[in-house]
């Protein structure tokens, strides 16, 4: 009898836990499709990105830019197409971005549909733009870091580069440190940026030999790593001696990664939409998903907070990007 009593306690346990994960639910298809997406402001910009989507029409992989100052809920169309963009960062009435080629283009976003105003060459393949004060930080392939002046963005010029011989996919902040993610060696690498024409290596973290989609999100000093498995933890509050807490199985690829009020959202590819409780970064728990079915393959994610709840957006491979729902469960509101 005894033994009955804990069975039935643990499938209630079980089964409430999988309650609490049906929190996240689908709110509206957006009228466009494309691989990435980027939340800056009220301002939300989907777009195609070179060689990367199984969108199931070329023609509706035309991206857009949205405003959802309004309605989080009911993204509006602002200006359609979008050019191709790995990523973006807004600089007043500019928008730089990047798109896996050896250089980063300046549109002038004030004209409907944008004007190319300006191309800056760099030694490498741009993967991914951070913005912070008047430089663009570029995870620049195989060159590394470049640091680039971007206080008159039509006149963008590099002011510094470091080189840690890795594939550089992505960078992110921790106080004075740039953290950046090389995925082909499996490393992070945290460079001194206080002076930034003068950036200096610091440490290096070596992870399992997992190749990924290159994301990562910095919160709290531990930096949310994207793998093909799911995710890598690093502390790096030692800038000298970044170290692994944790690896999170996803059971697939993901692809990006938000952060956010110590919540972890995931793009899980064909695994959907992931969101992990990150109070405990060693040992993040999965409290929310969305896994519809074929006709939704996550790749890019943004994020919202209005109220006690999130939206999210997620750029689609397999056709229009969505909005959905996220209500934390009682015990993890922020």
């Amino acid at each position: 009898m005894k033994t009955l009593v804990l069975i039935l306690v643990a499938t209630q346990v079980a089964l409430a836990a999988a309650q609490d994960r049906l929190n996240l639910e689908p709110v509206k298809p957006l009228d466009a499709s494309g691989s990435y997406i980027h939340l800056i402001g009220n301002s939300l910009f989907l777009t195609p990105g070179k060689g990367f989507g199984r969108i199931k029409s070329s023609d509706d992989a035309t991206g857009g830019w949205f405003d959802i100052g309004a309605d989080a809920a009911a993204p509006k169309l602002i200006c359609q197409p979008l050019p191709a963009a790995w990523d973006i960062v807004i600089v007043g009435d500019y928008a730089i971005t990047c798109n896996y080629l050896k250089f980063i283009t300046v549109y002038d976003t004030k004209e409907r549909p944008w004007r190319e105003v300006a191309k800056l060459d760099l030694p490498s393949m741009a993967e991914n733009i951070v913005l912070r004060g008047h430089h663009a930080y570029v995870a620049d392939h195989t060159a590394g870091l470049v640091i680039v002046d971007v206080s008159t963005p039509t006149q963008p010029r590099i002011v510094s580069q470091l080189d840690p011989h890795i594939d550089c996919d992505a960078v992110a902040f921790w106080q004075n440190s740039a953290v950046l993610y090389g995925h082909h060696e499996g490393q992070i690498v945290l460079a001194d940026i206080s002076d930034p024409a003068k950036p200096r290596q610091t440490g290096v973290c070596q992870l399992p030999k997992i190749l990924n989609g290159g994301e990562l999100e910095v919160e709290k000093g531990f930096a949310y790593v994207t793998s093909k498995k799911g995710l890598f933890v690093v502390s790096v509050t030692d800038a000298a001696n970044p170290r692994l807490v944790a690896e999170v199985n996803l059971g697939g690829v993901a692809h990006d990664v938000i952060v956010q009020d110590d919540l972890i959202f995931v793009a899980a590819g064909d695994r959907g939409v992931r969101v992990l409780d990150a109070r405990n970064p060693r040992q993040p728990v999965e409290i929310g998903y969305y896994q519809p079915g074929a006709d939704f393959v996550a790749s890019a994610l943004a994020v919202k907070k209005t109220g006690a709840g999130y939206y999210l957006y997620a750029a689609n491979l397999a056709g229009r990007a969505m909005v959905l729902r996220f209500q934390p469960p009682a015990n993890t509101n922020p």
